[in-house]
Order: structure tokens, then C-alpha cells, then sequence
């Protein structure tokens, strides 16, 4: 063993390694795929049974005992001749401490990929580099054939400096413009084989200089390649229609650059052969590095030349001459799907007579392999008459790796979508548009709720399913401009160009109802997926990709903390100008909404458990909020408000409300529910059994006159105070304990009963119990939905319920689901049951309430 040795536990990256050095063409001696054997290898060299040169190591996100023991190896000055390359996704002091006490290590980023075989080729010893193969072609080497002329327009001199120095020491013939109207100039003279034109310059467009030198007859059939930096579609869109052969990328590794530059002027030369010696074709033939055949009219091959053989593998040119050429060689897509004689592009070409140039496709060669191609399709005229056509095609099959290798970089591999890489880069195109143009974009950071759940009970294979299928959703609703990337695990990122913020709130909620309306089957069974959603808000001001993201995370935190499945705006303090923005629109709604009693109450049953335990499914999905008729207990429901917009559309409380919230708004809107529930209660019989829930928002506890005012509607309403029951939530991080129970004990004193909300979802459920008067609790729902699945939420489940009965409480389980769900929590001792498969929420008045009363249950 005399070469490279590899260690990289990811297959991914492993697999990218062995590409990219194969592209260079140096050979890995042995892939390790973990760090154990590694640090074997290692006891092996030491004894000096083993040797090779370069010990290659890929660094993991998180450091393992494994990955430490064998740096720590390498650390001690073991094998000190070996040289040691380590990639890794950041430094870390870890690695900083260990270079600093090995000699002949080097350090390389992932970010920097490209470096890697240059890299190499510095570690390796001369004589090793020399045993590696023959270097890949560089920056040093020139063109086989004849030297190019090229033009190179950009309006940066540094740029222009730059690739004049690559493109002359790959023996071009380089001279440069800055601006449309030189480059046009310039071009007029004929002088040049080849325009490399970049996209935005001070006096105009690529493409408007594209199409003044394609419209000219001195420049016509110059070949043109764009280059920018920008990957947006519509630009590429635009120079390809102008008439460039190629789009080019600033941001791509110079490698690939060079090589797509060089690909144009193998395409140059090969058109320029074939057309100034024509006339004595079959001697130029054997001449051609590229494949090159012939057809006549009806497409029936005529010549082919000693590599259009050897590529296709055909054992002489006999073989293929008097075949048709669209059975033969173009029959199919790369995928094997067959193509007709009338689709295909090549065999029309055949027939009219019409050019094809740089058109990629797929050959087939003689052994059924799918070969993909670049082809030039040129008429043959000799002496003016007609002749048939000549096809030039090249393998461009390392051009499509490299072209993959890109792809895999920005890509996630699982779903297919962008990666944090990809989205970097949209994010700062979308921030330099902003700074140009002012207005607002939006990153939404999406992070599925009780993600490990699924992983621990499905499986990892199974899971991998449920993101592939979440990405796809949300990849549904995107717009031409807008972005999805995955960014790692179970968390997506959407960048939103171009948004109003009055109406943000609203088009973030509708992708986290998205994913919560999905239908994710698992092993033949519908599995419940939830996500938190977060916003960041992309102005000129956003100094930076990463702090537009990093305050998108902080959101969604937020929205999980909240109680998981909501949606979170993130407004510093420094944005005051977009908070006002965003708050201005919403306070006129909300206004305005009250003002015109634009306000819809719903209602859902809260059934006791001991009295529907034993009924069956249909019973219980076809009775819902009549199985109160059966008891003589207290008949509750909860009362649920939505917003209905002037179209008619209702707008979900998890949209306006942590909006009305931020703007002081929802003690008048509480105030509005609780009127709204006093006078409907007054409406019904005095030995009426039913009671309300409301939910009270944390600003109205912390409202002193709110607490008047309740008091003041309770008293002149003639309703008993005990048949409401105020909710308060116990992830709303509840500003003052002391204010809080100061309310509720005011309230308490005339009989009005409390419940703590969503309990467990949080570190305060304890406290909260122990500082705040409350009646019942009621369980958080996303512990309920999960029962038949997790032993651990089950036990959960139990210990409060056991806690609540202990403290004297009443227990409320959410999101009841199914009758196994309900019987369980029957069994470990649930007071109530609540959720869509006891009652859809509905209008107050699709209730018969006057039926619940004691007169009526006795009957």
C-alpha cells in the first residue's frame, strides 16, 4: 500500500470524496467507514506492517470517544512521516489543540471541497504524487489543439485579470472588455473563436450583448457563454434564448469552470474541422477525437469514424453502416423508454436537413448502455447538392458527474430538496434584491412536533418516509420565486420572496395547517404530523443569510414552547419600523372585526368518561354531544372563537390571536366572548346542567379592569357564576403569578371555576399547580393523540392524572381520538374526554341545549 487511505463514516461524503478524487485521478487505496478499524490500521503502521502516505480523516458534526481515541493516536506523534488530512464542517478547538501537536497534518472545510485533491498533492511526497497517475487537467496545462481566441466581458478588472491569467496559462489567446458597448466593438473585428460574457454589466445585459453579436454578421456564429452569479432561472432562461451556448457560474469551483470553458472549445474546434474540410472527410475522420457518422436522408448511417466505433463498442465501422441510425444508436431515453422515429429530435434533423448544435441526449451502445452525449448535427452539402448529414458527438459523461457532484452539494439527499448550503445562497440573492429594491421576503423555519416519536416507533426508514412526504407538500404551494430547503433532521426552511406583511401571519399559519392536514400513512395506518412553525423577517437591513436564519429558529423555539403546532413571528427590538408594519394592518382588522360583531363562536362537548366508557364506536361518532342526555351530571362544552373576514372566510384563533396578544387586544376580545356566553346562558331553563370553558388570554389576567368588568357582566347577567369555566394556558408563560392568582381568586370568590390548559407541555406545569387556584387541568392534547403508540407518554398520562386526583382536581384529557384511546384513559382514571371523535366543533345554535337540563335527564 503506497496511496491514500480514507476514513469517513458517512456514506454520503464518502462517496463525494471518491468522485472527486477519481475526477483527479488519484487513486484511494482503502475506504474506512469507522473510526475503530481506523485506529487498527493505525497499530498496524506502528509495527510496520503497514504503509501508505496520506491518511485522509472526515471529521464528525459531533465528536465520538471513537473519532477522540484516534486523534489522540495521531496526536502522540504515532507514525510521524504519515501525512494527515482532516476535513470537518467547522474548526473546532478540539481540532485547532490536536494541529497544533501534530507536524504534516492540514486542516480543510467541506465548504472548500475543491481544494481537496490540490491539498493532496501538497501532502504527498514527490516520488508519490508521482506514482498517483497523470494530474487531471489544471491550471497549467494548455489545449491540445490549436490556441482560441476568446473574448471575456466583465466590468470588474480584478475579475477580468483573474481568468485572463487561468485562461492564458491553459493556452487561450485572451482579450477583455468591461461594458456592452466595448465588447460589442471588440467583437466586430472577427478576431475571436469564443465570447465569455457576463450577465450584469454597467451599460446593459449578457443577454442584450448576446443577441447584438448573434444579430451581426461579423459575430453570428461566434459561440457565446454566459457568466454570472446569480443561479436564479429566469436569467438562464434569458441568455439561453439570446443565443448562448452556456451558462457559467463565479460561485462554481475553478475546476469546473475551466473544464465547461474547455468543453465550448473542444465543440469550437471540432465545428470548425468539420466545416473547413469537409471536402476530404474521411481522412479528417480518422483525424477527430470526437465520434463522428453520417446519414443519408431516410437516416441510414453511411460512415462512422474510428471513435464514434470505439465509443458505441462496436468491433468495426461495418457494424454500423446500412443501419438505421435511430434504431441503432437513439431509440430511447435514458430512462429506456422508447422514442418515435416523429419525436425524435435527431432523426427530424436527418430528414429536413436542419442543424442541431451542442444538443444533448442519450446514445445506446452496442453492449445496452445508456451514454450520454453533447451532438453537433451539421447538413452535408458538397458542391452545393445536398449529401445527408454529419452527426460529431462526445461522451460527456464526467461532465455529468461534475454537473451531479454540484447537484449533491446544494441537495439534500433524502427528499431532494435544497440543502442549508442552497439556501444560504438564495438568502443572500434575496437579501441583495431587498437592499435594491425595499419591501419585505420572509424565511419560515418549520420543525416537526415530537419528531422522535415516529423514529422511535416506526422505525428510521419508516420516518425518512414522513420527511420525504412533508417536503413534497410543502413544495406543492410554492411560487416561481420562492425556495424550500431541508435543512437537517426534521426541520425544513421556506423563503418567501416578496411578501405584505399584513398578511404574513396568515400564509405562514396556512403552511403549518399544511403539514398538520397532510395524510401520512405508516405501515397501512394514517399517523398524526404536526409542525412548529417560526418567521423571520428579510429586510435591507438583515445584515446577513445566517442572522435571517438564526432569528427564524429562535421563532419557531418560541412556537414550541407555546405548546408546539403554532406559528411565531420574530420581531426584535431593533425593528421597530417593521413591527408597526405588521402590527398596524391587524389592529385595524381586529377593530373593526369587533366593531361589526365579526366574531363566531363554536362549540365542542366535554363528555364524561364514566358515563361512555362502555358505549361503541358508532355510538360515540354518531351521538357526540347528546351521550349528555344519558347523565344527570353537569354537561360541558367548550366554546372555541373564530374570526370571519368580510368574504365570509374564518380566520383560526392560532392566526389572530397571538397577534391581538402583541397589540393589547385580547381582553376586549375575552370580554366579547365572555358577554357572548353570559346571554346565551341566560337563554336556557334554570335547571339547565350546561356549562362553558373559555379560554382567557395571559394580557387579560394581568388586567385589572378586566377583572371589573367580568365581575360587573357575571352579576347582571342572572347566570350562575360556577357554570363558567375559564381556561388559562399553561405555556403562555404567565407574566405575574401574583397577578394571575390574584385575578382568578377574585374571580373564585363568586363561583367561577378555572382550568390550567395544555398541562404538560411545559418545565412550569408544577409551579403553576402550586401557585394558581384552578378546578381542573387539562391535559396537553399531543400527549393523548400518541397513547397507543408510546408506553412512555402512557405513563405520563397516568402520573397526572394520579397527581390531579391527589390535589383534589378534576382531569380533562384533549384529542381523544379513538374508543382503545378513550378506554385506557377510563381505566387510569380520566374525569373527562374531549376531542373530534366524541364532537366536530359546531354553531351554538346546532345544539339543542334546552335538552340538557335536570328535568330532562331524570325523564
Amino acid at each position: 500500500m503506497s496511496g491514500i487511505v480514507i476514513v469517513e463514516t458517512s456514506a454520503t461524503l464518502s462517496h463525494l470524496l471518491q468522485r472527486t478524487l477519481a475526477a483527479s485521478h488519484q487513486t484511494v487505496d482503502r475506504m474506512i467507514g469507522n473510526f475503530a478499524e481506523a485506529s487498527e490500521l493505525l497499530a498496524s503502521i506502528d509495527a510496520g506492517a503497514v504503509k501508505f502516505k496520506v491518511l485522509v480523516i472526515g471529521a464528525p458534526q459531533r465528536s465520538t470517544p471513537d473519532f477522540e481515541a484516534l486523534m489522540s493516536h495521531l496526536g502522540d506523534s504515532q507514525a510521524p512521516s504519515l501525512a494527515v488530512l482532516v476535513l470537518s464542517h467547522e474548526k473546532t478547538p478540539f481540532l485547532a489543540q490536536w494541529l497544533a501537536r501534530r507536524r504534516n497534518a492540514f486542516l480543510l472545510l467541506w465548504s472548500n471541497f475543491g481544494r481537496i485533491p490540490a491539498a493532496l498533492r501538497q501532502l504527498m511526497p514527490p516520488e508519490a504524487a508521482d506514482s498517483v497517475g497523470p494530474a487531471p487537467e489544471s491550471l497549467v496545462q494548455a489545449p491540445v489543439n490549436a490556441p482560441l481566441r476568446v473574448l471575456f466581458v466583465d466590468d470588474s478588472q480584478s475579475v477580468r485579470f483573474a481568468y485572463r491569467q487561468v485562461l492564458e496559462s491553459n493556452g487561450f489567446i485572451v482579450d477583455t472588455a468591461a461594458t456592452v458597448q466595448e465588447g460589442y466593438a471588440k467583437g466586430q473585428s472577427g478576431a475571436y473563436d469564443l465570447a465569455i460574457v457576463d450577465y450584469y454589466l454597467p451599460d446593459g445585459s449578457g443577454d442584450e450583448l448576446t443577441r447584438r453579436l448573434a444579430s451581426s454578421t461579423a459575430t453570428r456564429n461566434m459561440p457565446i457563454a454566459i457568466i454570472t452569479g446569480s443561479y436564479k432561472d429566469a436569467i438562464i432562461k434569458r441568455s439561453l434564448e439570446a443565443g448562448a451556448m452556456e451558462c457559467m457560474f463565479k460561485n462554481e469551483v475553478l475546476e469546473l469552470t475551466l473544464a465547461r470553458i474547455k468543453a465550448l472549445a473542444r465543440t469550437i474546434q471540432s465545428q470548425k474541422s468539420v466545416e473547413a474540410e469537409r471536402l476530404r472527410l474521411d481522412g479528417i475522420l480518422r483525424a477527430v477525437g470526437d465520434g463522428v457518422y453520417g446519414v443519408d436522408g431516410q437516416g441510414v448511417i453511411t460512415f462512422a469514424n474510428p471513435a464514434a466505433v470505439r465509443v458505441l463498442d462496436y468491433l468495426d465501422e461495418q457494424e454500423m453502416i446500412g443501419k438505421q441510425a435511430h434504431q441503432l444508436i437513439h431509440f430511447a431515453a435514458e430512462d429506456g423508454q422508447r422514442i418515435g422515429v416523429q419525436d425524435s429530435a435527431l432523426a427530424r434533423a436527418y430528414s429536413e436537413g436542419s442543424e442541431l448544435s451542442s444538443y444533448e441526449t442519450v446514445f445506446w451502445t452496442r453492449a445496452g448502455q445508456a451514454l450520454p452525449v453533447e451532438c453537433t448535427v451539421l447538413p452535408l452539402a458538397i458542391q452545393g447538392r445536398r449529401e445527408g448529414t454529419v452527426v460529431v458527438f462526445r461522451n460527456i459523461s464526467e461532465r455529468k458527474s461534475a454537473d451531479r457532484l454540484r447537484w449533491e452539494l446544494l441537495h439534500d439527499q433524502l427528499t431532494g430538496l435544497a440543502n442549508r448550503r442552497c439556501l444560504t445562497q438564495s438568502l443572500t440573492q434575496e437579501l441583495e434584491i431587498r437592499r435594491e429594491r425595499g419591501g419585505y421576503s420572509a424565511l419560515l423555519y418549520i420543525d416537526l412536533d415530537r419528531f422522535n416519536m415516529i423514529v422511535e416507533n416506526a422505525g428510521q426508514a419508516a420516518a425518512d418516509r414522513v420527511l420525504v412526504d412533508v417536503g413534497h407538500l410543502l413544495s406543492q404551494r410554492l411560487r416561481p420565486d420562492d425556495a424550500l430547503a431541508r435543512l437537517e433532521d426534521d426541520r425544513y426552511a421556506l423563503l418567501l420572496s416578496g411578501v405584505q406583511l399584513e398578511n404574513l401571519f396568515t400564509i405562514a399559519d396556512s403552511f403549518r395547517e399544511l403539514v398538520k392536514d397532510g395524510n401520512y400513512q405508516l405501515y397501512g395506518r394514517e399517523v398524526a404530523v404536526s409542525g412548529s412553525v417560526g418567521v423571520a423577517i428579510l429586510s435591507g437591513e438583515a445584515p446577513s443569510a445566517e442572522y435571517v436564519i438564526e432569528h427564524a429558529r429562535l421563532a419557531c423555539h418560541d412556537a414550541k414552547r407555546r405548546g408546539r403546532d403554532q406559528t411565531q413571528i420574530y420581531v426584535s427590538g431593533a425593528d421597530a419600523r417593521i413591527a408597526r408594519e405588521l402590527d398596524a394592518g391587524w389592529i385595524v382588522r381586529l377593530r373593526e372585526a369587533l366593531h361589526e360583531d365579526r366574531f363566531l363562536l363554536l362549540t365542542q362537548p366535554i363528555l364524561p368518561v364514566s358515563g361512555i366508557r362502555d358505549a361503541d364506536e358508532a355510538a360515540l361518532r354518531s351521538q357526540g354531544w347528546r351521550l349528555h342526555q344519558h347523565s344527570s351530571g353537569e354537561a360541558l362544552f367548550e366554546l372555541l372563537i373564530r374570526m370571519v373576514n368580510r368574504d365570509g372566510q374564518l380566520v383560526s384563533p392560532s392566526v389572530f390571536v397571538p397577534l391581538a396578544e402583541r397589540v393589547g387586544m385580547m381582553p376586549k376580545i375575552d370580554l366579547w366572548v365572555i358577554g357572548r356566553a353570559l346571554r346565551f346562558l341566560a337563554t336556557l331553563p334554570g335547571d339547565s346542567r350546561v356549562g362553558f370553558t373559555v379560554n382567557l388570554s395571559n394580557s387579560t389576567l394581568q388586567d385589572p379592569e378586566a377583572l371589573k368588568l367580568i365581575e360587573q357582566m357575571i352579576s347582571g347577567s342572572g347566570v350562575q357564576a360556577n357554570r363558567l369555566i375559564f381556561e388559562v394556558t399553561e405555556t403562555s408563560e404567565i407574566g405575574s403569578l401574583h397577578s394571575a392568582r390574584k385575578f382568578m381568586q377574585g374571580l373564585r370568590k363568586v363561583g367561577v371555576r378555572f382550568a390550567l390548559d395544555d398541562f404538560g407541555t411545559g418545565f412550569s406545569s408544577i409551579s403553576h399547580l402550586k401557585h394558581l387556584p384552578v378546578d381542573f387541568v387539562k391535559i396537553e392534547g399531543s400527549l393523548i393523540t400518541d397513547l397507543g403508540e408510546s408506553s412512555r407518554d402512557r405513563t405520563m398520562v397516568a402520573s397526572m392524572v394520579s397527581l390531579a386526583h391527589a390535589l383534589e382536581l378534576g382531569v380533562i384529557a384533549e384529542h381523544v381520538d379513538s374508543l382503545h384511546t378513550l378506554k385506557w384513559l377510563a381505566d387510569c382514571g380520566a374525569d373527562y374526554a374531549q376531542g373530534h371523535f366524541l364532537g366536530e366543533p359546531v354553531k351554538l345554535e346546532e345544539i339543542d341545549f334546552k335538552a340538557l337540563s335536570t328535568k330532562a335527564a331524570v325523564a
